[in-house]
């Protein structure tokens, strides 16, 4: 009986929406429509507000007084403020319909327009290997360690690495800059490929994507010239200079993302570059800097090139950190590249050490800009960053040490052309392993009431007990199509005291002091204005849509907006959030 009276209600409502108006939403003036789209499925969006340029000449007090008077304009109900910068002429917050339309009438306002999302293609490796939750859970970013690039070199002037450079110096046979010598104290890259791997070391993510230790320094050393090819004594040059002041540059590794030969087993001894190398790499060790060297790009299942066939280097090889379909490398192809496969080129041996990301990676590239590299050079400057967050974590690691933890820590990848297992490294479980800290893990599914496909629910966790409104943080975890999602590495003493569960047009959830597998959640339909509430509200919001083509309201995920979904949020009617019952 009381589903039937609600179902007499919902026609009653689609009889007298059939003869209603829309209402206007506000729009962006430079880009119409965008916001009003956006605000139609959610009740604030994130924008950024470009003011009236100020006058030339005490332009801060300018901008600043400008920017007051829209803030003071603007209930905070209605305009969050997330960036009110110093000199640019604009802000940036998130806005509600309402505060759209007051900040449209402020004379002050030169234009508004949705604050775009940005994605780096660094942000895959990275994320791939924990890098950033190393960064924004545990704090170390690879402050106060000092890597040593031989390479070609580096852009001097690139605004990701400039703050980053502690010095530099070239070994180069009359390729030196700036006069064509060969030793100088300069190592400006005219090739790219030294930027590149400095980048993905330490890059600051200002023109291009951050590197896996963003604060580390960079001891920039040239050893092959601008075609990209050089000596292996030059390369030796290089290290002996390094070991010659270490007290004054205190590298404690050193990145070779380059070599040459192929060699079966360790090679210490197979010949005299061999030989120098190796002993370059025992004094290093002794000194305390570990020692990364590519595998190489030749595809050889049994043989690395030098110096990676070196006993006392770790020597890295490449993986994909995306699946990327069918993939070129070289004279190679990967048809069905996936996530964590061996790259076909990479060479392996049974001197290899670790596995990294390498293919399709953005980095620095000359000029202040990026550009995409792949290859074992670019897997081994992901180690090496790796590397310098141990050591912030702990400067007492001994080579052996850190490549000990980066083996013992790392995902075991199956390289399918000989059968050899090797560890991919992993950031986030080498730096809580030296750290000392106990990380917890926190899994679930989230159901979302009436679909199949259970993906966009967003998970958030907290230090403060559970509120009835989820804080302004980031998500840390989005649900896939099963509905699971797995927080990790949240540091021990600082134990989240609430996780909410958030996805447009449903109630939310929640769970106290959550750790372990909380189970499974469903989240009942219909809740379309985010008051926690299903009522007259939500169904008048279905109801005005009957038949449409918004299909935020397509509760059953149909691809209709149908008696069904109206249904659904009718028998939710009076339901409250947020829900607590997880199963396990």
């Amino acid at each position: 009986m009381r589903r039937f009276r609600l179902l007499t209600l919902l026609v009653v409502f689609i009889t007298l929406i059939e003869y209603s108006t829309y209402p206007a939403h506000a729009q962006s003036p430079d880009n119409p429509g965008d916001i009003a789209s956006a605000l139609a499925t959610e009740e604030t969006v994130r924008v950024v507000v470009s003011l009236r340029t100020p006058a030339v000449g005490l332009q801060a007090q300018a901008v600043t007084l400008s920017q007051n008077e829209v803030l003071d304009a603007l209930p905070v109900e209605d305009f969050q403020l997330i960036q009110q910068y110093e000199v640019l002429p604009g802000l940036a917050g998130q806005v509600t319909a309402q505060g759209l339309a007051m900040l449209l009438n402020q004379p002050e306002v030169e234009a508004v327009a949705l604050d775009l999302p940005v994605q780096v293609a660094l942000t895959e490796s990275v994320v791939l290997i924990g890098a950033d939750t190393v960064w924004n859970e545990l704090g170390f970013t690879g402050a106060g360690v000092n890597v040593a690039v031989l390479d070609t070199g580096i852009d001097t002037d690139h605004p990701d690495l400039v703050d980053n450079l502690v010095a530099q110096k070239c070994f180069g046979h009359g390729t030196c800059p700036p006069d064509n010598t060969d030793e100088s104290n300069s190592a400006e890259d005219g090739n790219g490929h030294g930027t590149h791997i400095a980048g993905i070391i330490t890059g600051r993510g200002t023109t291009s994507p951050r590197g896996g230790a963003p604060d580390a320094g960079i001891v920039a050393v040239r050893v092959m010239g601008n075609n990209g090819t050089g000596y292996t004594s030059d390369v030796i040059a290089a290290m002996d200079w390094l070991l010659a002041h270490q007290d004054q540059f205190k590298a404690k590794a050193i990145n070779l993302s380059l070599g040459g030969g192929a060699y079966p087993g360790v090679c210490d001894n197979a010949d005299a570059n061999t030989q120098l190398y190796a002993e370059a790499v025992r004094a290093a060790n002794h000194a305390g800097i570990t020692v990364f060297a590519a595998s190489g790009n030749r595809g050889l299942a049994d043989a690395l090139m030098a110096p990676a066939c070196i006993s006392g280097v770790v020597a890295v090889g490449s993986t994909y950190d995306a699946n990327l379909g069918t993939v070129t490398l070289g004279n190679c192809t990967d048809t069905n590249a996936t996530v964590d496969q061996v790259a076909c080129v990479s060479n392996s041996g049974s001197e290899l050490d670790l596995l990294a990301p390498g293919v399709a990676i953005d980095s620095t590239a000359l000029g202040g800009g990026q550009r995409q590299e792949s290859g074992t050079s670019m897997s081994t400057a992901h180690a090496a960053a790796v590397a310098a967050l141990m050591l912030q974590a702990d400067p007492l690691l001994t080579p052996a040490g850190i490549e000990t933890v980066l083996k013992e820590t790392g995902v075991p990848i199956t390289d399918h052309r000989n059968g050899r297992v090797t560890p991919r490294v992993d950031a986030l479980a080498a730096v809580t392993h030296v750290a000392g800290i106990d990380p917890i893990t926190i899994a679930g599914t989230v159901r979302l009431q009436g679909r199949s496909n259970h993906s966009g629910a967003e998970v958030f966790v907290s230090m403060d007990p559970c509120a009835e409104i989820v804080s302004g943080a980031a998500a840390a975890a989005t649900t896939g199509p099963d509905g699971y999602f797995e927080i990790v590495a949240l540091p021990a003493g600082q134990r989240p005291q609430c996780l909410q569960v958030l996805r447009f047009g449903y109630l939310s959830g929640q769970h106290s002091a959550p750790a372990g597998n909380l189970g499974v959640i469903t989240l009942p339909a219909g809740d379309f204005n985010n008051d926690n509430v299903i009522d007259i509200l939500d169904l008048t919001y279905v109801a005005v849509r009957y038949a449409g083509n918004d299909m935020s309201v397509d509760v059953t995920g149909d691809g209709l907006i149908d008696i069904f979904d109206l249904v659904i949020v009718a028998r939710n009617y009076n339901k409250h959030g947020p829900v607590e019952n997880w199963q396990k």
